[in-house]
């Protein structure tokens, strides 16, 4: 499991062993259907919900991924502010689905070819960081310009150079880079 969650729920939900009764895990496991953080799918493990909560996992979508080989993954992206709405939902559907399947691909390649750093020595600056986090919310270039008052330019010219230190192409294999890394 990698993630970016807080450090402290990602012990306790591996501790505790989660998974087990993780409501989007077991949905996962029998549909390709994305699931979303509802209050129907609270009510499955209440306890559970209200301490992801209390980490600021709030609001949620979850997608799982099957590839030629049988071999199956999720990705879940969630956040702390704002319900999804149907309109954010219906407009990003078909980017959430491929970034599964893009995710689900380059963690397979990693992790079978045993490639997935031990430790890293790339170095971010706070305002790729920043940026890539931010990217990782889902933020377009523009919306990040706005959200830290800087030009659009400026938001692109650290998205290539995060892409340079990191190795990738562009600024979502950037981010699952940073991710994976840790240094997010």
């Amino acid at each position: 499991m990698f993630n970016n969650y807080p450090e402290n729920w990602s012990v306790r939900y591996r501790d505790l062993n989660y998974v087990d009764i993780d409501p989007t895990v077991q949905h996962c496991q029998i549909s390709i259907r994305p699931i979303i953080w509802s209050e129907n799918l609270l009510a499955q493990a209440r306890d559970f919900w209200e301490e992801a909560n209390s980490y600021g996992l709030k609001y949620g979508w979850a997608q799982s991924c099957y590839d030629g080989n049988g071999v199956a993954g999720m990705l879940t992206l969630a956040r702390s502010e704002e319900d999804l709405s149907d309109v954010e939902l219906y407009c990003k559907n078909l980017a959430m689905i491929w970034l599964t399947q893009s995710v689900h691909l380059n963690m397979s390649r990693l992790l079978t070819s045993k490639l997935l750093p031990q430790k890293t020595e790339v170095y971010l600056s706070d305002r790729e960081r920043s940026i890539l986090h931010w990217t990782a919310q889902g933020k377009t270039s523009s919306e990040i310009s706005e959200i830290l008052n800087i030009s659009e330019r400026t938001v692109n010219f650290h998205i290539t150079n995060a892409s340079f230190k990191l190795g990738t192409n562009n600024k979502t294999a950037a981010t699952i880079q940073a991710a994976l890394l840790g240094l997010l």
